[in-house]
């Protein structure tokens, strides 16, 4: 029996000892910088191998659904038994990058990105990478991401083919290049009067590991540019699309912007407060401000807090206290009676004042994430405050 062999490191390297033989190459922000990748699909799981090769040194991965045994075929980072165990893929995601480079630091959220996602997370990050399917949850992060003026880079796959923009205040806007079509589907979901229409199931994209591989490398490669600082090499005013049929790659003009956008908007003075969490109880949360501001603030929603529902076949109604987009079909189960029964709205707020009878509740019970922004009206302005005491939550953060 021949003897084995065996093999030694004499002299181990930095990871990314290869990536300095580039003159433009900073190790330092690149280990420090904190990149959000939201949708750990296809698409996401090539960005993430990316970044994790790239040496990257925190990531946040955002997405709340569970592998499939349809993911494997096209998801590098999934195996068999995570799709047998039905895990979470933010958690199997970041696992498994951790592995490919000890030097990240990844922390995994199930969450909703449009309704279950601190804003504070967004402040925090150099860039935002989207693997999505979904318009909705693309104009919310361009929205968000330009409260802070933090880039976002979007990617869209579907067979061979797929498509890339990177977007940034006073750059470009991704919600000004939206057509009529599109803002219809996308009201349609925000305003279906039926609480459970946000359940309904789209038809799942055709897409391949072959589009996401050349998509995502084009996504992490713009992100490099953007955690170095290489303004000047990124094409805001253009879109890339690759077509991989005929094998043609191009560059098409994107740049639409117009002055009356909700995306426009910069929040320039966030009040970071240390003593507020999403843990205390909307009583203690007035409390507090009063304290430090004056009587009569109100708590302005993005969405509707749902009070009250009533069944359309039994006209029975249900005291509730939670966001719109929380009422889910596993929310509304506990409320039916039959296996087909609608619900509808009939009491909500758009926002929450210490009369509204919701003191004993936590902002975490009527859907406050961790390191929310609130928006808080005083009698003379609007001021935004930061949950900060939630950044414990989040230990890739603190250091």
């Amino acid at each position: 029996m021949a003897k084995p062999k065996t093999f030694t490191i004499q002299h181990e390297k930095p990871w990314d000892s290869t990536f300095q033989l580039m003159s433009w190459w900073d190790s330092e922000k690149v280990r420090k910088a904190c990149v959000m990748v939201v949708g750990a699909g296809s698409l996401g799981n090539e960005v993430l191998k990316n970044l994790a090769l790239m040496n990257v040194g925190k990531i946040i991965i955002i997405d709340f659904d569970r592998i499939e045994s349809s993911n494997l075929n096209r998801s590098v980072l999934y195996r068999a038994e995570d799709a047998e165990a039905q895990s979470f893929k933010s958690e199997i995601a970041a696992r498994k990058i951790m592995e490919i480079n000890p030097n990240v630091r990844a922390i995994a959220i199930n969450a909703d990105i449009t309704c279950q996602v601190g804003l504070g997370l967004f402040r925090r990050c150099d860039v935002i990478i989207g693997c999505l399917d979904n318009r909705l949850a693309r104009l919310f992060i361009n929205r968000y991401a330009s409260r802070f003026n933090v880039a976002w880079i979007d990617g869209a796959i579907e067979n061979l083919a797929g498509s890339m923009a990177v977007y940034r205040l006073g750059k470009n806007c991704y919600e000004c290049g939206l057509s009529a079509t599109e803002w219809q589907n996308i009201r349609y979901r925000l305003g279906c009067p039926d609480v459970a229409s946000r359940n309904i199931k789209y038809g799942k994209i055709p897409t391949t590991p072959i589009s996401a591989s050349i998509i995502a490398a084009m996504q992490v490669q713009e992100a490099i540019k953007v955690i170095h600082g290489n303004e000047g090499f990124i094409e805001y005013a253009k879109k890339f699309y690759y077509e991989g049929m005929n094998n043609i790659a191009m560059w098409v003009e994107s740049n639409d912007r117009y002055d009356e956008c909700e995306s426009h908007i910069l929040w320039q003075d966030v009040i970071e407060d240390e003593a507020l969490s999403h843990e205390m109880t909307i009583g203690e949360f007035f409390d507090y401000l009063e304290g430090r501001f004056e009587n009569g603030l109100k708590i302005n929603l993005d969405t509707e807090l749902v009070l009250e529902i009533t069944s359309q076949e039994s006209e029975k109604s249900y005291d509730v206290a939670v966001l719109k987009t929380e009422l889910t079909d596993d929310f509304l189960a506990k409320y039916r009676s039959e296996l087909v029964e609608n619900f509808f709205i009939t009491r909500s707020l758009t926002c929450i004042s210490r009369e509204s009878g919701l003191n004993d509740y936590t902002l975490k019970s009527i859907g406050i994430p961790a390191l929310a922004i609130l928006s808080i009206e005083t009698k003379d302005d609007v001021i935004y405050i930061e949950l900060t005491k939630d950044i414990l939550k989040y230990t890739i953060l603190n250091n």
